[in-house]
Formats: C-alpha cells, sequence, structure tokens
C-alpha cells in the first residue's frame, strides 16, 4: 500500500511539472499560436500571386479556345466562354494580383492577417473559380450573376477596409491607390443599372452605355492609378529621387480627364455634337499627360538599366499605353469610330487586347519584379511578350488591309491561333517558377 502511494506521488509529480513545462513551452504560448496561425508576408504573396496566375493561366486557355472555334469549329458556346474569359482576365488575374500588390505593400502582417482580408479574399477567389464553369454551363444567368454580385460585394467590402488604412498613410502613392478605389466603387454603379436597364429597356443603346461606364473606369479609372501608385511606392520606399512634379501632373490630368473621358465611349452610335467635343477635350488632356509620363519612365528605366528583362516590359508597357492614349485620342473623331465599329473583331478586339495584355499584364509582372522578390522566368516572359506583339500586329494589320485593300491574309485565322498559343505556353512557365521559387518576400533593394 505503501508502495503504492510512493509511486502515485511520483506520477503525480511528474505530470504537474510535465504539464507546467507544456504549458510554457513555445507551443503552447498564446503569442507563438498566433504567429503560427498568422501567414507571413511571404507565404501571403506566394499564395496570393499563385492564385492570380492559375486564373491568368485558365483564361488565357479559354482565349485559345475561342481562337481554335475560328479554325477547327467545336461548336463550343461562343458567347459565354468569352464571358468566363474576360471576367476572369480582368478579375481574377488584374484584379486580385494588383489588390494583393496593394495590400502586401501598404499594409502591416498584422492587418494581413486580419478576418476581413483573408474572408473576403477568399470568398472573391471561389466566386471566380465558380464562374469558369457557370459561364460555359450556364452563359450569363442565374448562377453567373449570382457570383459576380458576391463578388462585388466582397470586394467593396476589402476595398473599403484598406482604402481605411491606406488613406492614413501621408504619402503621393497612397493618394493614387485611394482615387484608383474610388473609381473602382464608380464604375461598379453600372453593374447594379445593367438589370434595370435590361427589363425595362433590354440590350440596346442605354444597356451598351451601362457596360462601357464600368469598363471605363474600370481601365482608366482603378487600374490606372492603382498601378501607377504602385509605381510611385516603388521609388518613395527606396528613396529614389524621381521627378515629383511630374508625377503630380500627370495625376490630376488623368483625373482631370477621367470622367469626361467617358464620352469616347459613347461616340460608338449617333450622339450629340457636344458629347464629341467632351470625348475630344478628354482625350487632349491625355494626350498632354504622356509628357509627364514619359519623365517618369524615363528614371524608371534608368534604375533597371542593366537589367534587360525589366527593361524589355518597361518598353513594351510603355508602348502600348502610349498607343492606348493616342488610339483614344484617334477615335474621338466619328469617324475613326465608324471605321473602327466596321471592323470591330480587329480594331477594337485589338485595342483591348492592347490594354489588357500589352498593359495592364506586363505591368503587373514589372512590378511584381520590382517590388517582391519574384523572378520571371526569361523564355517564359518572352514567349508571351511575344504571342502579345504578334497578335497585336495580326489584329490591326487585318484590319487595315480589309479596310484599304478589300482582302486580308489568307490564313489569318490560323496565324492568330499560332500566335496567341505563345501567351498560354509563356504563362504555364512563369507559373513553373513561380511554384519553384517560394521566395517573393518584399524587396527592399
Amino acid at each position: 500500500m505503501q508502495l503504492i502511494k510512493i509511486v502515485a506521488l511520483s506520477y503525480y509529480t511528474f505530470t504537474q511539472k510535465s504539464i507546467k513545462r507544456f504549458k510554457s513551452n513555445i507551443y503552447f504560448n498564446n503569442q507563438y499560436i498566433f504567429a503560427f496561425i498568422m501567414v507571413s508576408k511571404n507565404k501571403y504573396l506566394y499564395i496570393h500571386i499563385f492564385v492570380s496566375i492559375v486564373f491568368f493561366l485558365i483564361s488565357a486557355f479559354y482565349g485559345l479556345l475561342l481562337r481554335l472555334e475560328y479554325v477547327y469549329p467545336l461548336s463550343i458556346k461562343y458567347s459565354a466562354f468569352l464571358q468566363a474569359h474576360s471576367h476572369v482576365t480582368f478579375l481574377g488575374w488584374g484584379f486580385l494580383s494588383t489588390i494583393s500588390l496593394i495590400s502586401a505593400i501598404f499594409l502591416s502582417d498584422k492587418i494581413l492577417n486580419s478576418k476581413i482580408i483573408k474572408i473576403s479574399y477568399w470568398i472573391m477567389v471561389i466566386c471566380l473559380a465558380s464562374l469558369l464553369f457557370s459561364f460555359p454551363l450556364q452563359g450569363y444567368k442565374f448562377f453567373s450573376i449570382l457570383f459576380l454580385t458576391v463578388f462585388l460585394l466582397t470586394s467593396y467590402i476589402y476595398l473599403a477596409f484598406i482604402y481605411k488604412k491606406i488613406k492614413k498613410i501621408n504619402s503621393f502613392s497612397s493618394t493614387y491607390i485611394t482615387t484608383g478605389i474610388i473609381y473602382y466603387y464608380i464604375s461598379s454603379l453600372a453593374i447594379w443599372a445593367v438589370p434595370i436597364i435590361v427589363a425595362k429597356f433590354g440590350k440596346q443603346g442605354l444597356y451598351h452605355d451601362a457596360v462601357f461606364f464600368y469598363l471605363h473606369f474600370l481601365y482608366n479609372g482603378f487600374f490606372v492609378f492603382a498601378m501607377f501608385g504602385l509605381l510611385i511606392k516603388f521609388f518613395e520606399k527606396r528613396n529614389i529621387y524621381f521627378p515629383k512634379k511630374s508625377a503630380k501632373f500627370f495625376f490630376y490630368l488623368s483625373n482631370i480627364a477621367c470622367i469626361p473621358a467617358y464620352a469616347l465611349s459613347m461616340i460608338w452610335r449617333e450622339v450629340h455634337i457636344s458629347v464629341v467635343i467632351i470625348g475630344v477635350a478628354a482625350a487632349t488632356i491625355q494626350l498632354i499627360s504622356l509628357f509627364y509620363l514619359f519623365q517618369i519612365f524615363k528614371k524608371l528605366w534608368d534604375y533597371i538599366s542593366h537589367k534587360p528583362t525589366l527593361k524589355l516590359l518597361l518598353f513594351v508597357v510603355a508602348i502600348s499605353y502610349y498607343a492606348k492614349i493616342l488610339l483614344q485620342f484617334i477615335g474621338a473623331f466619328p469617324v475613326a469610330t465608324s471605321l473602327a465599329r466596321a471592323f470591330k473583331s480587329f480594331f477594337i478586339i485589338g485595342y483591348i487586347h492592347l490594354y489588357t495584355l500589352g498593359f495592364m499584364s506586363l505591368f503587373l509582372f514589372l512590378l511584381l519584379y520590382i517590388h517582391t522578390k519574384f523572378k520571371l522566368h526569361k523564355l517564359g516572359l518572352f514567349l508571351f511578350t511575344l504571342g502579345i506583339l504578334l497578335s497585336e500586329l495580326l489584329l490591326f494589320s487585318q484590319g487595315l488591309m480589309l479596310h484599304f485593300l478589300k482582302t486580308g491574309f489568307e490564313n489569318y485565322y490560323l496565324y492568330l491561333l499560332l500566335a496567341s498559343s505563345l501567351m498560354p505556353l509563356g504563362l504555364v512557365l512563369v507559373l513553373y517558377n513561380h511554384i519553384k521559387t517560394r521566395n517573393h518576400q518584399i524587396s527592399e533593394n
């Protein structure tokens, strides 16, 4: 009996000491648990960049499928796949990668790990992943509308949260970013108006005006100000001298022109002469802004002069943006608009891809490279960029040839398919390199 008591007492003493040591162990320290649950900025960037590139790659394959339909008809629902392709490119790749980069650069680790950031981000990802199936299966109907609505409402919450945080930062780059967020909210007003317009007037002129309203303020508002804000932030955080006056003038001129430039999206149909005048004035202001943008690009060019890959990216981004503004100016005149409308499948599609691929996508890759330790696959980037340039050349050349010579390339759609196939191939290599290289934290030098 005495032996049992001794053994029991010894076991109790050992157990108490073990529990005490166990409790004091780092694994049960509340602070450690919180740190363990928290996602580091490196892991945050790795996961978010991975998700965005996967969306972009799937969207690129959808685009390739649409090109294939003209060469080897597969009897797919063309408009349904086109909806999935366009929505996922802008939202899954463009929007998610932009807000992820903004969040990682402007917000602290603690804020990045807040529930509102994590939950809202993954809800948006689920909605966009669902669109990849709902559009091809059902088209623009109940489930697609439901997922888009949930995405939009969730993006409101996410952007409102980071807007509140970034607004407190006293810097010029934060002004760019917050302005871009405001334009996102403005652009989304059209989304809520579309169901009412369709119900009352059908898919007529007013419907197209609403769609163009959304796209205009998303393209020329949110993305332009957000991405150039990230570029300004690159100079600020490294204390690199850059032409601040040029950055301010570019900001003010682009901001002044943004709202009236919506008139350029209305000239596709017959409008009052006043709308044309407003459009021409806005396009002229945008042209003037290019002078100040050149100073900013030149500073970045000088800074990356020893990195050929980045110089290639910057060159194509700059050319694409300048061409975009020049085309908008030309398109402000009804004669040019009529020509573009007559050859929509060449000029308008070419313009959209010029913006989406040449400017937005390559600019995002450039920003990822300079802000983080994201390593671009050189061959992948070259193939992707070559695919863009060849596709743009084919699109605009075919349109011009059909207009002036009344004839075009005999195997145009086959050539376009081959050129377009370079883009998903390049993205596969970029994604592979990203998976292989896990070190993507914010770069400080």
